[in-house]
């Protein structure tokens, strides 16, 4: 004689264990590019002067010569937000004994601090594809800095391996205009697949004793310029190179970017989950930058 179980479900412990939340690749472009807080939504522009200096013998009389021009580079700050509705109830099956309220009334949801920290994760990650891709309603860095833009495309680019990963970097740092090749924040935008086959590539060279940074950024050998993995640019052959301070990213208040809030709404009788957030980016001089013109 033998059980006959047919009838019934495996068990799956459902309360043990606290919530984990999935993985997010988080990188941090924001952290390297210059940051304008306090805009508001719509056209911010970037106000930028030149001028000619014209030196000639010295004469008697006033032969003035030379212009001081200015010109705009306009970003577009877009608002951008998220609201969910979240029903307490939907989980009072799974976590009624060690979550939920023994009362009829719930006015919050199990686990809201591994939500909201998910979901600033989350939105932070979309911070980071809007810098390079924008979202449609506003362009990023990669519909910026493009050959036709102005930006130097070396000869020969191609998508990164082991064998060409270091010359194509040091290609681009070198198509970077002469004018800003000396400057102290140059960055060199890659996605975390070309990141990682560079530093490969350096080892295979025997670079193997050059400062491998703290996994998001390094200083590539023989160059004065910073290596720096964005998410944005993952399943992307596209690389930049160029001032750091010349991208600019504007927002309203910094700490909005990862400001999330639930609240309960007795009128519908469930927890919300809100968060608003501004953004925009423009790069001010496109001819300073170099770029493999990739997808």
């Amino acid at each position: 004689m033998a059980f006959d179980l047919t009838a019934l479900s495996v068990y799956t412990d459902e309360n043990s264990l606290d919530l984990i939340a999935k993985a997010v690749l988080n990188t941090d472009l924001m952290g390297e590019i210059e940051l304008k807080s306090g805009l508001s939504a719509g056209t911010v522009a970037i106000n930028l002067m030149d001028g000619d200096l014209n030196v000639a013998d010295l004469a008697c009389g006033w032969n003035p010569s030379g212009d001081v021009a200015f010109s705009q580079v306009d970003i577009t700050i877009r608002d951008k937000q998220v609201k969910m509705d979240l029903c307490p109830e939907d989980l009072r099956q799974y976590w009624l004994s060690q979550r939920m309220s023994a009362g009829a009334d719930q006015e919050s949801v199990p686990f809201e601090e591994v939500i909201a920290d998910y979901y600033v994760k989350r939105i932070s990650k979309y911070n980071e594809s809007y810098l390079i891709d924008g979202d449609g309603t506003g362009t990023g860095i990669k519909d910026q800095v493009t050959g036709a833009a102005g930006a130097t495309v070396p000869a020969g680019a191609a998508a990164w391996t082991l064998a060409n990963a270091v010359d194509q970097a040091l290609d681009l740092f070198d198509g970077i205009n002469a004018a800003s090749k000396d400057r102290d924040d140059l960055i060199m935008i890659v996605s975390p697949a070309n990141f990682n086959t560079l530093r490969r590539a350096l080892v295979a060279q025997n670079y193997y004793h050059y400062d491998q940074g703290d996994g998001r950024s390094f200083e590539l050998p023989g160059a004065n310029i910073k290596v720096v993995k964005t998410s944005g640019l993952t399943g992307s052959n596209y690389v930049a190179a160029g001032p750091a301070s010349m991208i600019v990213a504007g927002t309203g208040l910094t700490d909005d970017m990862s400001t999330v809030q639930f609240f309960f709404d007795k009128g519908q009788d469930v927890v919300k989950f809100i968060s608003k957030w501004r953004l925009g980016v423009a790069v001010s001089q496109v001819d300073q930058f170099a770029t493999n013109d990739l997808a």
